[in-house]
């Protein structure tokens, strides 16, 4: 099996600027990502970092596994989903591949062990695809709340208002580590569809950065890690 490792990376960031590549413990937060990815050995020098940033691409230069992929601006801006940048790697690389992973640059706690186990669900278990999940523990979302004219109604009705064992068990997407077959992609266009596998990864290893908050979470939980 051939494996193909996508990390696609934004210049541009709204709530941090230049996210990707905040410093996280003294290096680009985007290079705790592309090392998870060597560690792993899954990927051989098939490491790609998708980006409209040459500042961004420019952290792929200290390692020789990994090759840069400069993003049109198409399918750079906010609308630009990350199919489209998926396909624009897939058409414009010679090699064919098995697997494709995607890691977020902004989850860099998740480390190789769960790239490797989550590869290894996807195999045993012949799915065309597998995304990264966590318990929801105390959170669970059939009791969310919503807020209308000052006043707190529960968002799905009270009849999920029970002892949280009689209720579904569901888990919470995280953006840490995705798989999907390239054959399968290429004919849906969707990391996601109805042969999907789970990798339950530990809340810890988790976190996606999205804002100063999650920065300063994740700087807690890599220093006790």
């Amino acid at each position: 099996m051939k494996n193909i490792c996508l990390i696609p990376a934004r210049g541009s960031s709204k709530r941090i600027p230049k996210k990707n590549i905040v410093d996280f413990y003294g290096k680009p937060m985007i290079a705790h990502t592309i090392e998870a990815a060597i560690k792993s050995r899954l990927f051989r020098d098939n490491i790609y970092i998708s980006s409209d940033s040459k500042e961004i691409l420019a952290v792929a230069d200290s390692y020789k596994d990994v090759k840069k992929i400069l993003r049109p601006a198409e399918i750079s801006g906010d609308k630009a989903s990350l199919e489209d940048v998926t396909l624009h790697l897939l058409e414009n690389i010679d090699v064919k591949f098995d697997n494709l992973c995607m890691l977020m640059p902004n989850c860099p706690l998740r480390n190789a062990e769960d790239v490797k186990k989550s590869y290894e669900i996807l195999r045993k278990l012949k799915k065309n695809c597998l995304m990264s999940v966590v318990d929801y523990h105390w959170l669970y979302p059939f009791w969310a709340l919503e807020e209308k004219n000052g006043r707190l109604d529960f968002f799905f009705g009270e009849k999920y208002l029970v002892d949280s064992k009689k209720l579904p068990k569901v888990y919470c997407p995280s953006g840490a580590v995705r798989w999907v077959k390239v054959a399968n992609f290429l004919k849906e266009k969707k990391y996601y569809g109805k042969d999907l596998a789970k990798y339950l990864i530990p809340l810890e290893r988790s976190v996606d950065i999205d804002n100063f908050e999650d920065l300063a979470l994740a700087k807690k939980l890599f220093k006790i890690k």
